[in-house]
């Protein structure tokens, strides 16, 4: 995280697997609102676009990864591991190319608050 914005930096192996080809940057102005919980992984909605790859949970990876796409333009990053629920985050943003980045960060709960936004869910 900068002053001005949160940077989402990839590892080489989300790189490999096309969750994402480069880092996201999101200024911070462009952030609405912030929610954090496990039960975010259950919103997973849209078509995925092409590069992206999900696994189901009964064969243990539980893995949602890429740009999902809705219907008027709305678009979804998601880069999330079941196993790793409790340290969901979603990013509601406004004026950005993505309506949502959802990730898991080691503690959301700081995360949302140095970033003086009231998280929706818990």
């Amino acid at each position: 995280m900068t002053e001005s914005a949160v940077v989402i930096e990839f590892s080489t192996w989300d790189k490999f697997l096309n969750a994402s080809r480069k880092d996201i940057t999101i200024p911070l102005e462009h952030i609405v609102s912030i929610d954090t919980g496990a039960e975010i992984l259950k919103e997973c909605k849209g078509f995925r676009a092409p590069g992206t790859y999900t696994f189901s949970q009964t064969y243990g990876f539980g893995v949602i990864a890429g740009t999902y796409r809705q219907r008027h333009g709305v678009t979804h990053f998601w880069n999330v591991r079941a196993k790793l629920a409790d340290h969901t985050i979603r990013f509601n943003l406004l004026g950005n190319h993505f309506d949502s980045v959802v990730i898991q960060v080691e503690d959301p709960k700081v995360m949302s608050e140095s970033l003086g936004t009231h998280s929706v869910s818990q």
